[in-house]
């Protein structure tokens, strides 16, 4: 037996939580006198209180029953909440008389567009959230979302779903220009799912998705738009490449003060120019962060006074000489840092790195296997970007800049760890992924696969390596290709998910190493915040309703969504809801559509019906996140 006090525990607590974590004041419910919003309503009020739930009440004067009207009072006299009245015909006549008369499906649809909108003014004027009263019924047909092993590329690096929270910096591109703009995650919404996916492969792509996903792409004129991941089987599609990015900010020179101060320098220690022309600047910390390492050594010398700086300066005589203080020797210690560039003589990047130098005036001494930089100031730049091989990264600050100084330090990189301007060799994960951002921003598109620790003997010696990552880079293509040969349709049960990423709602994601910019779950009628019932099945709404106490007769009359006179959601349906939801449990159980008739009493026909709103559904709706009372259901 399902226990529903616990049910009602979980739901009344994500309600809170839900609500806390977005600062909100409360809730706006839309009510329609059935058994849905009415249970929604009661389970609002038991985890907020009534005075921080409003009733919204939308007939449709001529079309909703009164009846309905009657109830959605009732629960707002039951439950002692605040409720607005707002008729929606004056607004139907305002778009149909804009738009002109459409066909019945259309008209029908556009009523609880209407509604929403209602519910979203009141909300945002009162500083509440709009709580969703759809069911799993009614959702089973509407995802749209990734598989688990789908990640997503965050300033932070690699994100699974579980890790990505509201506020996370991702990459998304600009419908209207195709460049990389930085935008913050607004929610992330997961799902248990038991069903077809389409697997889409490519030499730089891998996703696996709802059949209803949507999928950015370009079409013939090159305008970037929204496809669906099903209609991939039948039809070939190009996938954006981005189009160089502009920045945050510019810079015209490096200002060497920002990072250290040099007049804590010794007199005549190394120093660096205090303003370094920015693109050799990038040039060399690309080097540097394929070849170079920062380190420091002790050095022991003598001097012939104990006196410190201060107080030697001062020792002078008349004429304004300093004093000596004759030829006694102190032994001294003290710290050197220096910067290496592993770039033996005869290697490709020698010359260019000699030669950014000397253009930066950066004193150095070149060796057969290395040159190095004794700089104090040096050291302390370049060490915030990793001093060993394992810690390398693309500092934020860089990342941030527009394409064109960008180029200096892939050009640098590439010069370093890189052959042929297209592949990169790290043991760095985050310095792999920074290049993955780079190359977005630079107009590429970049994969990244790994290669495996292994083994040589010199000398009789075993040596092993550690895995390393090799980013792979397509500099010189606009688009890539997906044919109907790389899709498929394969059955997956797992989690689902989406996150909601506005305004341009799709983001950069990656599978097995292949990245994607590719649509999010944010799109069309987008109708509420969350769904405290979103996890019951119709007929576990009727039974949850009982135990809240709704009035006997919101329950036993037929559901309707109102849409036209007479009009009935079984009607629409072509089937009861206790059949529906009975093929629908043992559809997501893994159970086969034609084992099912052999088992529950329903017909092939219905069972057929079923799965076609399932596969056929092509709704976009917001999915919000749904409290998961799965486990305490007796199912």
């Amino acid at each position: 037996m399902t226990d529903w006090n616990a049910v009602v525990d979980r739901i009344t607590g994500f309600i809170r939580k839900i609500v806390g974590d977005a600062n909100a004041d409360g809730v706006v419910v839309g009510l329609s006198g059935g058994v849905d919003s009415s249970t929604t309503a009661f389970l609002c009020v038991k985890a907020l209180g009534k005075d921080k739930v409003l009733g919204i009440i939308m007939p449709e004067r001529g079309v909703t029953r009164e009846e309905d009207i009657e109830d959605a009072l009732k629960v707002c006299e039951i439950l002692g909440i605040d409720y607005k009245f707002v008729e929606i015909n004056p607004m139907v006549e305002v778009f149909l008389n804009e738009l002109g008369e459409g066909n019945k499906i259309a008209v029908a649809n556009l009523k609880p567009r209407i509604r929403m909108i209602i519910n979203y003014y009141f909300a945002n004027n009162m500083n509440r959230l709009v709580a969703g009263t759809g069911n799993k019924s009614e959702l089973m047909t509407g995802y749209f979302c990734y598989d688990e092993k789908t990640r997503v590329l965050t300033t932070e690096g690699l994100k699974s779903y579980h890790e990505l929270k509201p506020g996370d910096i991702v990459f998304s591109l600009n419908m209207r220009t195709g460049k990389v703009e930085e935008v913050p995650v607004k929610a992330v919404y997961t799902f248990d799912y038991k069903g077809e996916m389409i697997h889409i492969r490519g030499k730089m792509t891998d996703l696996l998705v709802t059949p209803n996903h949507r999928m950015l792409v370009l079409n013939r004129c090159g305008k970037l738009i929204f496809a669906q991941a099903e209609e991939f089987l039948n039809r070939n599609f190009s996938l954006p490449i981005p189009n160089p990015w502009d920045g945050h900010h510019d810079l015209e020179s490096i200002d060497v003060s920002e990072f250290f101060d040099q007049s804590s320098l010794y007199h005549n220690a190394s120093s660096l120019p205090e303003n370094m022309p920015i693109e050799p600047f990038l040039y060399l910390m690309g080097l540097y962060i394929g070849d170079g390492i920062c380190s420091t050594y002790e050095v022991r010398t003598f001097r012939k006074t104990e006196m410190s700086r201060e107080e030697f300066m001062k020792k002078r005589d008349e004429r304004g000489r300093f004093i000596s203080s004759g030829d006694e020797r102190i032994p001294v210690k003290y710290k050197a840092h220096v910067v290496y560039f592993a770039i033996p003589k005869h290697d490709k990047a020698r010359e260019s790195l000699i030669n950014t130098l000397e253009e930066l005036d950066i004193r150095y001494r070149a060796y057969r296997h290395f040159v190095r930089v004794n700089s104090r100031a040096l050291y302390e730049i370049f060490r915030q970007y990793g001093s060993k091989a394992e810690e390398k990264r693309i500092p934020r600050w860089v990342l941030k800049l527009p394409s064109r100084r960008l180029i200096w330090l892939y050009k640098g990189l590439m010069d370093s760890d890189g052959w042929d301007y297209q592949n990169y060799q790290t043991i760095s994960h985050r310095l792999a992924l920074d290049i993955v951002e780079l190359c977005a921003k630079l107009g590429m598109h970049a994969t990244i696969s790994v290669r495996g620790a292994r083994e040589t003997v010199y000398k009789g010696k075993v040596i092993r390596s550690r895995p390393s990552y090799v980013v792979t880079i397509a500099k010189n293509i606009r688009t890539t290709s997906i044919y109907p040969s790389s899709v498929s349709k394969v059955y997956y049960r797992g989690v689902v998910w989406c996150p909601d990423v506005p305004p341009h709602h799709n983001l950069l994601v990656e599978r097995n190493g292949r990245f994607t910019f590719c649509g999010n779950t944010k799109y069309g009628d987008g109708g509420v915040d969350f769904l405290p019932i979103g996890d019951l099945y119709k007929t576990e709404v009727f039974e949850l309703a009982k135990f809240l106490g709704v009035p006997e007769r919101i329950i036993n009359k037929a559901p309707s969504a109102g849409l036209w006179i007479g009009q009935t959601d079984e009607g629409e349906l072509g089937i009861t809801y206790a059949k529906l939801d009975t093929i629908l449990k043992a559809l997501e159980k893994g159970m086969k559509p034609e084992e099912i008739p052999k088992k529950f009493d329903v017909s092939e026909d219905e069972v057929r019906r079923v799965v076609e709103l399932v596969e056929k559904s092509k709704h976009k709706r917001e999915m919000p996140p749904i409290v998961i009372v799965r486990d305490l259901i007796d199912s």
